[in-house]
């Protein structure tokens, strides 16, 4: 198995705080006590794609920040202008460390931000993933929902951040 294909998303960059570059992650998928001793007891890197491939980083500092966020530093990232590089990314963890799931997306709210494509081309950006029983939706930034459906994927590109779906014909004409 090839490492990209062991990695799972765990969490995603929101934005800097402060020019120093400490980041504001939030954590999604997992516990944020669990994360917190994965990265700092237990010295497991995250990783964030640049270029296709996944480039490892490790936590310096974790502040907890109200439920689901964290207050960090990552090795090298020691500017605003490097954590604008790297804002919007997820951080992965390989599954192994995080218990093997193979379940690449357990938390879909780690869509928001990316880019929908129906059979390749773009429809819009993701701005939340809609929990309706028997139902999922993604919501897109001009408020259209759109059917989430295991069957209707066609492919997805973490590392571009780009969800490719075969939607249903018409979904566009209502």
């Amino acid at each position: 198995m090839a490492l990209t294909d062991s990695l799972q998303p765990v969490a995603k960059v929101l934005k800097s705080n402060g020019a120093d570059g400490q980041i504001v992650l939030s954590v999604q998928g997992l516990d944020v006590a669990d994360f917190s001793a994965l990265v700092t007891r237990d010295k497991v890197p995250v990783f964030i794609y640049f270029d296709g491939l996944p480039v490892p980083f490790f936590v310096e500092v974790v502040q907890r920040r109200g439920g689901s966020k964290l207050l960090v530093y990552l090795t090298g990232i020691r500017s605003g202008k490097d954590v604008e590089e790297i804002e919007g990314s997820l951080l992965y963890m390989e599954r192994t460390v995080l218990g093997g799931s193979e379940d690449p997306m357990q938390d879909f709210s780690l869509l928001e931000g990316w880019t929908l494509c129906d059979k390749g081309q773009k429809v819009g950006v993701i701005l939340s993933f809609e929990d309706i029983p028997s139902n999922p939706c993604l919501q897109l930034e001009d408020g259209t929902l759109v059917p989430f459906n295991e069957e209707l994927i066609l492919s997805v590109e973490a590392e571009e951040m780009c969800l490719d779906m075969d939607l249903p014909a018409g979904l566009f004409d209502l």
